[in-house]
């Protein structure tokens, strides 16, 4: 009986300790995350804008999609590998040859926004992009904040970018 006791206060504690590392987890990780990189494509403006806009084949040079699905010419639905849900982007504005952005959302677990800035350079553009995001709900930031780092995402899809606009040059 003494042994019952213990062990449902040791589970007890457990649930208890995990509870509030969920809580300050919560508390700790930020809803709302931006991130700026910027990188060198040697290619003029219209090709990078070209090869972005393309969205039919970035699942030949975007590995963590299996499809996309384009709605019309300013919506369409990206499914990317090992997702629960589908992203679902709008084009929210065209200043080409200058800039482009997006919005972007899954679900109701989280929305955000990118943004491509293209100044001329000698040998191409620099391409400066912006990505955001808000998370809806502490279980979200969280897994967010814990298995997904948009910076990183963020580098890679712009080195595959640049990849890919002067692979097609």
């Amino acid at each position: 009986m003494k042994v019952l006791k213990i062990l449902s206060a040791l589970v007890g504690v457990f649930v208890a300790l995990i509870v509030v590392a969920i809580v300050a987890a919560g508390a700790l990780v930020p809803a709302e995350r931006s991130f700026t990189n910027e990188i060198e494509i040697n290619a003029p403006a219209e090709e990078v804008w070209q090869v972005v806009n393309d969205r039919t084949k970035y699942p030949e040079w975007q590995t963590d999609l299996t499809k996309v699905e384009v709605i019309d010419e300013r919506n369409w639905v990206e499914y990317p590998r090992d997702s629960p849900e589908p992203l679902r982007f709008t084009l929210t504005k065209d200043e080409r040859p200058g800039r482009m952005e997006f919005s972007y959302k899954m679900g109701d677990s989280f929305d955000g926004k990118w943004t491509g800035d293209v100044t001329p350079t000698a040998t191409g553009v620099r391409l400066k992009t912006n990505d955001s995001y808000a998370a809806k709900g502490t279980m979200t930031k969280i897994l967010i904040g814990a298995f997904f780092d948009l910076d990183k995402f963020a580098k890679d899809w712009n080195n595959t970018l640049k990849e890919r606009v002067e692979k097609t040059k």
